[in-house]
């Protein structure tokens, strides 16, 4: 009975432990999100007045992008928060008395992983079904708010430019199109359809290679297919810079669907690989980040104060942001495996903080 007993306490001492960490680490979510808005708004005032972009668009445009800021933000966050919560436990000596009814360092951490696989699920669910749509909606508010000539429809791109009509499955870059579809109107009548694997801007004109001409203007239909055909002109990539998606910003299965077809057409698909890398390792950042907290906490005096929990997990969140872009650019920069750059701040952080562990008394 009493073994009964102490394992039901055990477990409720698990929850609150856990509960306690997930609180703090979504409070220290939403403070890093609202600050954020804050800085993004005052830089996005100065596009208010540009065409029809006023100040509601600019709103929405700043909350919808806050989305892909929290998912960003979730190792920082995380471990901001759970500084704060574990080290108010430790204020109220609360982890004296539990390690003086026998917890150990390990139990509480393990409490402390399982806040952090939930935290996780929630970050992976947050990067891949919500701040997807929520960024294509930002940049066709912004799109519209140009004039009205490009618009982002199920993932892809409506342009217009002259006479022309341009539909791509994907803007790769302000200057390259994948997916081109060209479809020549003159008044109310479709003279030709031109498709081709992919655009690119030159000499003030878009390319296309390897292009499928269809003339429906005169009867038979004619087909032909032409090595080389430019088109255009008054489409510009600087026009089109509004509506070039963040490679972090896309979701791990349109990620790695892409890259397939970057793959497919021999066109270099690091920056993806990093991104979907990247995606993946997000998640586990944010476990590692709370495992860490563990030994920081038991590590420094009863007196620390909450001020210097924060500025404690500010600077080592800042660190492993910096690392992380550090390798990134690196990795593309000198052909690292994109894998090894994404991983090798987590496996870094995630070996400190075992090591930790295993000195904390």
């Amino acid at each position: 009975m009493a073994v009964a007993t102490a394992a039901g306490g055990m477990n409720r001492l698990d929850r609150y432990i856990a509960a306690t960490v997930l609180v703090g680490a979504l409070m220290g979510l939403v403070v890093i999100v609202s600050l954020s808005f804050v800085f993004e708004f005052i830089d996005e005032a100065d596009d208010i007045g540009r065409g029809d972009y006023d100040l509601g668009s600019a709103m929405a445009v700043v909350a919808l992008s806050m989305v892909q800021r929290a998912y960003e933000a979730f190792p920082m966050a995380t471990l901001i928060g759970a500084l704060v919560s574990l080290g108010a436990l430790a204020a109220r000596s609360e982890l004296i008395v539990m390690r003086a009814v026998g917890r150990s360092v390990g139990q509480i951490a393990r409490a402390v992983v399982v806040a952090g696989i939930g935290l996780a699920v929630l970050a992976g669910l947050l990067g891949e079904f919500v701040a997807p749509p929520a960024n294509q909606l930002a940049q066709t508010i912004r799109a519209e708010a140009a004039g009205g000539r490009i618009g982002t429809v199920g993932g892809g791109l409506w342009a217009r430019d002259g006479d022309y009509r341009l539909r791509a499955d994907r803007v790769v870059r302000a200057d390259l199109l994948a997916g081109v579809r060209a479809y020549e109107i003159d008044g109310n009548q479709l003279m030709r359809i031109v498709t081709a694997p992919r655009a690119r801007f030159v000499n003030g004109q878009w390319q296309l290679r390897d292009a499928r001409v269809t003339a429906l203007g005169d009867f038979p239909i004619r087909v032909e297919t032409r090595e080389r055909i430019t088109l255009g002109g008054q489409l510009r990539p600087a026009t089109l810079e509004v509506v070039v998606q963040d490679a972090q910003a896309l979701p791990a299965r349109e990620l790695f669907r892409y890259i397939e077809y970057l793959q497919a057409n021999e066109l270099r698909s690091d920056q993806y690989q990093l991104a979907l890398w990247v995606k993946l390792a997000t998640p586990l950042a944010t476990v590692v980040m709370l495992l860490l907290a563990v030994p920081l906490v038991f590590g420094s005096q009863r007196g620390t104060g909450v001020g210097q929990q924060v500025f404690l997990g500010v600077l080592i969140g800042l660190a492993f942001f910096l690392l992380n872009r550090f390798l990134g650019n690196a990795g593309l920069v000198y052909g690292l495996p994109p894998a090894a750059s994404a991983l090798a701040p987590t496996g870094l952080f995630l070996l400190i903080a075992l090591v930790a562990l295993r000195r904390v008394r």
